[in-house]
């Protein structure tokens, strides 16, 4: 599996700067979804509302936190090929005020 992130990434970082390793928590997701794939990595679901666009959403564990995955990040991320994904967007529930507001910020990085 080939990993590729949307330019805004680093947008999203700057976001989560007050949390101690968002980098090494989306490091170490992606480093299992690249062995596991979409099918055997949990936390994944489809994230609809996209039309034909293969978007899914997934939990990430936050590392050196004491909190669960309901409480840590969320990544969504579109399926180029069976082989390749971009990571669209990296967050924690919280940063964003609504829903809407993150399909909104889905919707502009893809240019629908």
């Amino acid at each position: 599996m080939q990993i590729f992130r949307h330019c805004d990434i680093e947008k999203d970082f700057k976001d989560l700067k007050r949390f101690s390793a968002p980098k090494e928590s989306l490091e170490s997701w992606e480093r299992l979804f690249c062995l596991k794939g979409i099918k055997e990595t949990p936390g994944i679901d489809m994230f609809s509302g996209f039309g034909n666009e293969k978007i899914y959403k997934g939990r990430i564990v936050p590392l050196k936190e004491n909190i669960g995955k309901s409480n840590g990040y969320r990544v969504v991320f579109k399926m180029l090929t069976e082989t390749e994904c971009e990571i669209l967007v990296f967050s924690r529930h919280g940063i964003y005020k609504s829903e809407q507001e993150l399909i909104n910020i889905i919707k502009n990085r893809l240019k629908v």
